[in-house]
């Protein structure tokens, strides 16, 4: 039989020690996670990953000078710091593999199985601590691998993982609980050598955590916490004391607080761009954090989606559920500490899950629900479960069908969590499924629709674009987000771009800066729309007014080098086209410009390098072959120039070759190189120029 007494060992002859039950563990939960999030692994990128990493030029260091990791660590508008560890490890996945997907899903994957172990041995050693020893320690072992087993399996996190941008929260999560960790191993060993490395490993640790996301500055309070309830004991007295040291943490945290916000300034602004207040999102997030919960404990396919149509509360009243949400919070935290002295264990778990929520889920100027918010508060929220189970085991421990049915029911739940997880990850890892899917379990809310509409617009399937795009503006529910809206709106005016439907366009990126003064997408295509109309002035000074505010903006130094180029400002256009290449080397606009104004200049060594350099960013980019046959024809290097026309004569495919200047000069007041027909005119038919 499974006991207590006999440490739930298999009625077989087999000694398992300490490092075989570590061993085990390790490599079980590699299995497990491997198993179920293998079809991950080549999954698309989604909505914040484009912003926070395909497009964000900062994180495409060249090498590790300092001029170009502060430039990585501070947010797009250079301004503050922003989540500086989580986005140098961006930056180490782009230096080694570019935007391969892989590489990005590979490191989410490792640091959720490092995150499960570290999760592991935290509970395990905390069950063996002095103050739980009688209680827990011949059933540490089972409790903590449950326990972690139905955390790590979670369907939840599946966007904690697979959603590559929040890594930053499971590194966060990661360094939470390793510091956690090397606070406990710190307070039980013995050796004062060994205790202060730990507590330096648990200081370096902490530190990397608050370096990856905000919510980590709850961690001093988590293990202070941690400390009255296992170390010291939540007697009176030591209650009475940590009152008076929670100063040290909460001073830590305003410290925290002050840094990542430049001076708390921007911390409690921005509630402007909501159709929500701070009031009405503190009524809001109880009823949010009770959902996250229903969600971990029940997370069936049915119910997990990526964004969700949730009722903002607009008062005490509206809906009837907010008091009753409040009221069970309230309850659920009081009876916390009421039972902390008889089972401190339980109380613990239960206040770090609230506790953890609490910066995402108070007053700070955030969208009101996201999966991966529960990635660190639930990190202890199986403990009482699996404690509960094994005592069940032990409980009928005379009963040997009970405990099988009690054994079968946990490989059940397992299984399905990893099953469910399993096709989470099949959703989530494809674009067009992801928002396909919330259509389907969110069908109100307008931005999956935005989203399905940009994939659409990608494709090149336009009018379902369009459809999708007019949908999202009927529903008009962004979600609380009137960032959102502007959004939408700039995807229109981009839609009608394209089309060269100006006025249109004009009007919906009129509409999107109102709302975002600071969305500078908006500010280009506006001065890109007076440009094809020959107005070089009026785009000048849309984009001389902007750089006045963003000075280290690339996308406007390279635009406004592009308009000094059309007003024949020569030397200008290359001073600023290097100005942007020196923050952003990849720029393709600004390399053009490099090369057309070495070109004007009669620098032909120096535009062949400059659109050589366009080459290796695009293969086949048509201004860049037809500028270097221009380029290889004047210098005479004939063996180049058979090189070039080869891949003309690949590009144009059936259409003549006046067919096809024609049609790349379709927008021809936006294009740097302006090929002329007569400059090709030695190029006859299909045939090579040399044979």
């Amino acid at each position: 039989m499974l006991s207590e007494e006999n440490n739930f060992a298999l009625p077989i002859n087999i000694k398992y020690s300490e490092s075989k039950k570590y061993i085990f563990t390790f490599i079980a939960l590699l299995a497990a996670l491997f198993l179920i999030y293998s079809n991950s692994f080549n999954g698309d990128w989604h909505f914040d990953d484009y912003s926070n990493i395909v497009y964000n030029p900062h994180i495409k260091i060249k090498s590790f000078s300092w001029p170009e990791i502060k430039r990585c660590i501070y947010d797009i508008d250079q301004q503050r710091l922003w989540r500086p560890l989580s986005i140098l490890s961006f930056a180490l996945n782009y230096k080694f593999g570019g935007t391969a997907v892989l590489g990005f899903h590979v490191i989410n994957f490792s640091i959720h199985y490092l995150a499960a172990v570290f999760l592991f041995l935290f509970i395990y050693n905390t069950l063996k601590l002095p103050r739980l020893k009688d209680q827990y320690e011949n059933i540490a072992y089972p409790v903590a691998l449950l326990a972690t087993f139905f955390w790590a399996l979670n369907p939840v996190h599946v966007t904690s993982v697979t959603y590559i941008v929040q890594r930053y929260a499971s590194i966060t999560g990661l360094f939470y609980i390793m510091s956690m960790y090397f606070y406990l191993k710190g307070c039980t060993t013995a050796k004062s050598t060994y205790s202060i490395s730990f507590f330096i490993l648990c200081f370096t640790a902490g530190l990397a955590a608050v370096l990856s996301k905000e919510n980590a500055a709850m961690l001093p309070v988590s293990i202070l916490l941690f400390d009255l309830f296992f170390i010291q004991g939540a007697t009176k007295e030591n209650i009475k004391k940590y009152i008076k040291i929670s100063a040290v943490p909460f001073l830590l945290i305003l410290i925290i607080g002050f840094i990542y916000t430049s001076g708390f300034s921007n911390a409690f602004g921005g509630y402007e761009l909501r159709d929500f207040s701070m009031t009405q999102r503190l009524l809001t997030e109880p009823r949010v954090i009770l959902f996250y919960l229903s969600l971990l404990l029940y997370p069936i396919s049915s119910r997990l989606t990526f964004l969700y149509d949730f009722e903002v509360s607009r008062s005490l009243l509206q809906p009837w559920t907010t008091i009753p949400s409040i009221l069970l919070i309230l309850f659920l935290i009081g009876f916390a500490f009421y039972i902390a002295r008889k089972r401190p264990l339980i109380s613990f778990c239960i206040i770090f899950y609230f506790l953890n929520h609490l910066i995402e889920g108070s007053i700070f100027n955030l969208e009101l629900i996201y999966d991966y918010r529960n990635y660190l508060p639930s990190m202890f929220l199986f403990v009482p479960f699996a404690e509960f189970i094994i005592y069940i085991i032990d409980y009928f421990s005379y009963k040997k069908i009970i405990q099988f049915i009690v054994a079968l029911g946990i490989v059940i739940i397992l299984i399905g969590e990893g099953d469910i997880t399993y096709s989470r990850n099949k959703i989530v890892s494809d674009d067009f499924l992801l928002w396909f899917d919330n259509i389907n379990k969110s069908p109100g809310l307008s931005r999956p629709h935005t989203s399905i509409g940009r994939i659409y617009y990608n494709y090149n399937e336009k009018e379902k674009a369009l459809q999708e795009y007019k949908k999202a503006m009927i529903l008009n529910n962004f979600g609380g987000s009137n960032v959102s809206l502007a959004i939408q709106e700039y995807n229109l005016g981009l839609f009608y771009f394209e089309e060269m439907q100006d006025d249109l366009a004009m009007d919906y990126f009129r509409k999107s800066s109102e709302i975002i003064p600071k969305y500078i997408p908006n500010y280009i295509y506006i001065a890109n729309i007076k440009l094809r109309h020959n107005k070089i002035k009026e785009a000048k000074q849309i984009i001389n007014d902007k750089l006045t505010k963003y000075p280290d903006n690339s996308e406007l130094l390279v635009l406004y080098s592009f308009i000094l180029l059309k007003g024949g400002r020569i030397n200008d256009a290359q001073s600023f086209a290097r100005k942007c290449l020196a923050k952003n080397s990849n720029s393709l606009l600004a390399l053009e410009t490099m090369a057309e104004t070495c070109r004007i200049k009669n620098n032909y060594a120096g535009a062949i390098y400059y659109w050589k350099s366009v080459r290796t960013l695009y293969s086949q980019n048509a201004f860049a072959n037809l500028a270097l046959i221009d380029l290889y024809k004047k210098t005479k290097n004939t063996k180049m120039l058979n090189q070039e026309i080869r891949l003309l004569l690949y590009l144009q495919g059936s259409l003549k070759l006046s067919e096809y200047i024609q049609q790349l000069k379709r927008d021809e007041k936006l294009i740097v190189y302006l090929p002329k027909i007569e400059n090709y005119s030695f190029i006859t038919g299909k045939c090579s120029y040399v044979n």
